[in-house]
């Protein structure tokens, strides 16, 4: 792959990530720029004006779309990569076998079976006697 063309995808794919993290601030400065028109013409309250709402109400709708769409997006490739995961570990057989241990017999000297009688080849993993 020449040099440009990885330049210009890590720059591609940088711009998606900020696009997607900056949906939150557009949306709050497309309430602060088109405030009045939203007021006029979005705004639920327009009947009450003691409640003071001047299209918070319309911000509010906003903002929980796009967290709501953020979630589900996430869900969905949450779900998708269990799935595919799912998928790839069916085949697999796991089997667990414990490992087999042969001590090679070793001849002690003459003299130390005269001190401990009871010491053969095989006894190094015995438990104590009482």
């Amino acid at each position: 792959m020449s040099p440009l063309l990885k330049s210009m995808s890590v720059f591609f794919l940088t711009g998606l990530l900020l696009v997607r993290s900056l949906v939150v601030p557009a949306i709050l400065m497309d309430f602060e720029l088109r405030k009045e028109y939203i007021i006029k013409y979005h705004c639920e309250n327009k009947s009450r004006p003691e409640l003071h709402c001047d299209g918070k109400c319309y911000l509010a709708k906003k903002l929980k779309a796009a967290q709501e769409s953020q979630e589900k997006e996430t869900s969905q490739r949450l779900l998708s990569q269990v799935l595919e995961l799912s998928d790839q570990l069916s085949p697999w057989e796991f089997s667990f076998e414990a490992p087999s241990f042969e001590f090679p017999l070793v001849k002690s000297p003459l003299f130390y079976h005269r001190f401990f009688p009871s010491a053969e080849a095989l006894s190094l993993f015995r438990p104590p006697r009482p």
